[in-house]
């Protein structure tokens, strides 16, 4: 108003920062006498935007959330500030006290409201200098709380000859008198990082930054990172120490290349660019969180976030100014006070930035966790209609709660049953997309979490007329592997139900199955309908066996029906799995030299793409094994970024065995077309497995990301030949690293006139 038309002469100003820094939206509310410097309250509310600059992972990051607070600004330059300013001095934050309270950072959708009080000014060697606080709210919960805030008013002199803030952290030391038992087994053999290695971060690739040891890192679905955009705010890591810095518990030092041209300028302030210490303090904060991710703490933490640690109060020091007066290079360096990993991992540490040798912030502890963030599945929304038939209580089974079993809150997909899972412990998980393989739950003849033989459920599968298994099978039919898939998945969804997962027992795997396959799956037929019956179950020191017997039928026709059981594990029981026994035949194939072998453009198209599960033939003999008729062996070089691995399992990655069963199939059929099985036809396809035949496997191992090779080794039994179709037969293992994993009998392919 007309009172403040006095300081429009003046170039600079107390001003609020300019877009994008500008994150108060609404002042609804001043309790202070204009042009009088004594106490006020100003309060002041800002939406979280969707996808907004400041996010990251959903959340609003910590520093834009402090920088939010921003309005004590405007009620100081209320309170006359420029009156005695006169263009002369500018204003700067000199520390706070900060406190992050329960429930978590805001969210898309929340509004913060901010109650900012000054509550008292004082003159120091002639520097004014006046004393804030503020709490901000979502609702009625205390989010942020900031005391002992103080800021002064300096002149370019002043501002020019700051001795930076005084502390050194080596005559200092950690708050804490023993650092917490922390296994860094795991950590990287770097000990700097690139800038292509933190933005290889920064996208969510954490294996192509950290290297070998990582491989689970390319795994995930939802890694946890650190922000890019805006908020990429250092470039590279000088140096890594897991266990060095002055205290001996960690350190990193972490630069950051600031330019004259740099965004924040513009906005922070008007007439007087500088870097906001708020973003200081989120560079510093990245730093952490990036140390916490190189010492392997993100390894199996697939769907976490980082976020501050909660009543736990910050003290932040601002004792010097970063400016456009020319580049600069800020050096943040991090000095790990403790670790306790545990279901959600804590670090604290403290943190410095200096810039031209100036020590310009710093922070004698902060702490961030690594929390769970259950993913929404907003692409398939919950059916409020759909109900499954029997005694099902509070469980649903439409296609949102199963892409839940997949992927997001174990309660969300099976009740209060599981409510516990969702902040502690692992329950185990259905595949998600591409390999997901139930449309519905139709109807269950049990209540849940009651485990008796005899409860059965009865799914549908919906294959979709273009899917690309379909595709890239080879032969326009659905491939065994996915069929397999489609008959076991109800299995363990019944298995989970049925509340064997509550046991603690969270790894669950199938081991063994026999069954007879009636005819292909081709596009168009559907639905499939599954019905899976728990015959059986019994436990074995902490193991837990369960028995199925399974129908797949495609209206009133069967497709196959087949016996299985799947065994409940801890870790310890899958890290310790020694495989099938080898006969001597079998390791001296294993050890046959590679002689690599071609095949000349087969006219039977085979899979290709992501059904593809060799690399190629590299050992063959037509005329090998106990019959005669010949054995080759398939090579596969693991890929830890291969799809199945994302899709099997959310933070359980292993390669699913019925992609195992396939890789044999396909070994047979390239031996089919070696032993020139396919010369006499035209346009020959390949059925595969054949139908009515039967197929027996056995799983004792899992290929794993962090493993290297996987062969494949077939042994023919049978040819038979018949007017207009050759049907071949064989036997089968699959071995990773050398150990015999899979067997499998009764393998057949068929070749026939397309």
């Amino acid at each position: 108003g007309p009172r403040f038309r006095q300081q429009d002469k003046y170039a600079r100003q107390v001003r609020m920062p300019t877009p994008p820094l500008l994150l108060t939206q609404r002042v609804t509310g001043i309790e202070a006498e204009p042009g009088v410097a004594g106490k006020g309250v100003i309060w002041t509310q800002s939406d979280v935007e969707p996808d907004a600059w400041y996010t990251h992972a959903g959340r609003m990051r910590p520093g834009p959330l402090i920088e939010a607070g921003q309005a004590d600004l405007l009620l100081i330059s209320y309170m006359g500030a420029d009156f005695l300013n006169q263009g002369a001095r500018v204003y700067r934050l000199l520390g706070c006290e900060l406190t992050f309270h329960p429930g978590g950072p805001p969210r898309a959708g929340d509004t913060l409201s901010y109650e900012i009080r000054i509550n008292s000014h004082a003159e120091i060697g002639g520097i004014r200098m006046f004393f804030f606080e503020y709490d901000c709210r979502i609702g009625d919960r205390l989010l942020l709380s900031v005391r002992n805030g103080q800021a002064g008013f300096f002149n370019d002199e002043e501002l020019a000859s700051s001795r930076g803030v005084m502390w050194d952290a080596a005559e200092d030391g950690p708050r804490t008198a023993n650092i917490n038992p922390f296994e860094g087994s795991r950590i990287p053999d770097k000990r700097a990082f690139t800038p292509e290695d933190i933005a290889a971060f920064r996208a969510g690739d954490a294996y192509a930054c950290f290297g070998p040891g990582f491989e689970r890192c390319a795994t995930h679905s939802a890694p946890p990172v650190i922000p890019g955009g805006k908020l990429a705010l250092f470039d590279e890591v000088e140096a890594f120490e897991p266990a060095g810095g002055p205290w001996g518990r960690g350190y990193i030092r972490a630069r950051q290349h600031v330019s004259k041209e740099a965004w924040f300028y513009k906005g922070h302030f008007h007439n007087d660019p500088c870097m906001p210490g708020t973003l200081m303090a989120e560079a510093a904060v990245q730093a952490l969180e990036f140390y916490a991710a190189a010492v392997g703490l993100t390894l199996e933490r697939d769907g976490y976030v980082f976020e501050p640690v909660e009543g736990e109060p910050a003290r932040f020091l601002c004792r010097g100014q970063v400016i456009p007066d020319a580049d600069h290079d800020v050096i943040y360096e991090i000095f790990i006070d403790e670790i306790t990993d545990g279901e959600s991992p804590v670090l604290f540490a403290s943190l410095l930035a200096s810039c031209g040798g100036l020590k310009v912030f710093q922070c004698s502890r902060f702490g961030v966790v690594l929390r769970r963030n259950w993913p929404e599945h907003q692409a398939v929304a919950p059916d409020p209609d759909w109900q499954i038939d029997g005694p099902a209580e509070d469980v649903r089974g439409d296609q949102c709660a199963l892409l839940e079993c997949a992927t997001g809150a174990p309660s969300r997909a099976f009740g209060s049953m599981f409510a516990r899972f969702d902040t502690a412990g692992q329950s185990p998980r259905l595949p998600q997309p591409p390999y997901h393989a139930m449309s519905r739950v139709l109807s269950i003849t049990e209540p849940p979490g009651q485990k008796r033989a005899g409860a059965t459920v009865v799914t549908e599968y919906d294959p979709p007329e273009d899917a690309w298994y379909f595709r890239e099978n080879g032969n326009d039919a659905m491939p065994f592997a996915f069929l397999l898939e489609v008959a076991l998945q109800p299995c363990g969804w019944l298995a989970s139900y049925s509340g064997f997962t509550v046991s603690g027992r969270t790894f669950f795997r199938n081991l063994d199955g026999e069954g007879v396959l009636k005819r292909e799956i081709r596009p168009g037929d559907g639905p499939i309908r599954t019905t899976a019956t728990l015959s059986k179950f019994s436990a074995f020191g902490e193991m837990i066996i369960v028995f199925f017997d399974v129908e797949v039928r495609v209206q009133d026709e069967e497709v196959f029906r087949f016996s299985t059981n799947f065994g409940f594990f801890p870790a310890a029981a899958l890290a310790s799995q020694a495989g099938h026994k080898a006969s001597d035949q079998e390791i001296a194939l294993m050890a046959m030299a590679p002689v690599p072998v071609r095949l000349a453009d087969p006219a039977a198209a085979l899979p290709s793409g992501r059904m593809r599960m060799t690399d190629g033939i590299d050992y063959f003999d037509p005329d090998g094994g106990r019959a005669g008729l010949g054995v080759a062996r398939g090579t596969q070089a693991i890929d830890p970024y291969a799809w199945y691995f994302k899709a099997h399992f959310f933070q359980d990655p292993v390669q699913p065995g019925s992609l195992g069963l396939d890789a044999l199939i396909q070994v047979l059929e390239a031996a089919a077309l070696l032993k020139g099985l396919g010369a006499d036809y035209e346009t020959p396809r390949f059925e595969a497995l054949a139908t009515q035949s039967s197929v027996k496997w056995s799983y004792r191992g899992q290929v794993t990301p962090w493993k290297k090779h996987v062969a494949t080794l077939i042994e023919i039994t049978a040819i038979e030949e018949e007017p207009g179709r050759t049907t071949m037969t064989a036997d089968g293992s699959l071995w990773v690293d050398g150990m015999k994993i899979y067997t499998a009998s009764g393998l057949s392919v068929r070749l026939a006139e397309a």
